[in-house]
């Protein structure tokens, strides 16, 4: 990236961003059906246009978070543009934080091959209803690379009406 690109880049995180502040999620990675109370979310390991492989969305070290409503179900299409192997599980945020894939917080909330991965191009499906409220970590439970800074937060918030998304 040249340095025009760099400075423009920098000038639109820090004039359109405001960190803890729910932002607007890109549509290709969060709707709602609020009738059917659904929230499908697209997971992506590895995601184009991100600056290394160990991230969901971009995002890496818990520095994004999924708001969704209470009770609410959760869909989370996950795919793997990486060449590395790269799976997703809710595990419970606090530390410390495992090595590997455990069992997951909320059944149900884990790809296949979860400690193997899925190979570049792997999809699977994450379908759970989220509890009353907690906070959860989506973590890639391939060994070492949830201690790499491969994850980001799901929050289950009882007052939230619609998902949203926080960065920072």
């Amino acid at each position: 990236m040249n340095r025009i690109g760099a400075v423009a880049l920098w000038l639109a995180s820090v004039c359109c961003t405001t960190p803890g502040a729910a932002q607007s999620a890109s549509p290709k990675w969060v709707s709602y059906n609020a009738a059917a109370k659904t929230v499908t979310f697209t997971l992506e390991a590895g995601a184009p246009g991100s600056s290394g492989p160990f991230n969901f969305d971009g995002y890496t070290n818990g520095a994004a978070t999924l708001v969704v409503p209470a009770g609410s179900t959760v869909v989370m299409n996950f795919v793997n543009h990486d060449g590395t192997p790269h799976s997703a599980e809710l595990i419970a945020d606090k530390d410390p934080m495992p090595n590997m894939g455990v069992a997951p917080a909320i059944p149900a909330a884990y790809t296949k091959d979860l400690t193997q991965g899925l190979p570049q191009g792997g999809k699977d499906v994450l379908r759970f209803t989220a509890p009353s409220s907690g906070s959860f970590r989506i973590f890639c439970g391939v060994p070492g690379h949830g201690l790499s800074g491969m994850w980001i937060r799901l929050k289950v918030d009882p007052s939230a009406k619609a998902p949203g998304w926080v960065v920072g």
